[in-house]
């Protein structure tokens, strides 16, 4: 293991994102792990990106074809470099923060992270074996983690075949101990980093 990209999603900030907190969990077990790896963090909560509107889609097409160096494609050759990607977010409307899915969208880019065969077959172009999501919740997820579901498939995608679900629900919920919550998630971390 190298290179590891953490997409940092955790609106909140480093101070009050427990998702945050709990994602670095997962970045010290796997330098623990793999104590030579370098990490690139990826944090959409400070950077912009536009919405990928029709025109902008367009323009990115001709682009690509003019130059596939282009800055605007960095997103996805960051996503396709890496050997381990772990992206932390906030249990958000059922799902993740906007800014995760624009930019997952300027991550999945043609010629890059994916491509289609002569016969039409979607093939994946990323090296990463496992992408690790993190969320947390104030209240019960259940089975209703869609962000999960929706990376499940995006990872399918774009060639990560594992994509593995981390989380610690109920944290704001009366009478439950956060930081209990937190612990034992931080141990499943642990655990999951181990099993890779």
């Amino acid at each position: 293991m190298n290179q590891i990209l953490f997409v940092n999603a955790c609106m909140r900030g480093p101070k009050l994102s427990r998702s945050y907190h709990l994602s670095q969990a997962v970045l010290s077990a796997c330098q623990a792990r793999w104590p030579q790896m370098k990490w690139k963090e990826r944090d959409v909560t400070t950077f912009e990106l536009p919405i990928l509107s029709g025109p902008m889609a367009q323009e990115r097409d001709r682009r690509f074809q003019e130059n596939p160096q282009d800055p605007m494609f960095d997103p996805a050759y960051e996503l396709a470099g890496a050997d381990l990607v772990v992206i932390g977010a906030p249990y958000w409307d059922l799902t993740f923060p906007a800014a995760l899915k624009v930019y997952l969208e300027w991550a999945s880019a043609l010629g890059v992270t994916f491509r289609y065969s002569k016969e039409g077959q979607l093939e994946g172009l990323c090296r990463a074996e496992h992408l690790i999501y993190v969320t947390t919740s104030g209240g019960p997820i259940g089975d209703k983690n869609f962000g999960f579901d929706y990376l499940k498939g995006w990872g399918d995608m774009i060639g990560i075949p594992h994509v593995h679900s981390l989380t610690a629900e109920g944290l704001d919920i009366r009478g439950n101990d956060s930081e209990s919550i937190l612990k034992e998630a931080e141990q499943k971390a642990i655990d999951l980093v181990n099993q890779l």
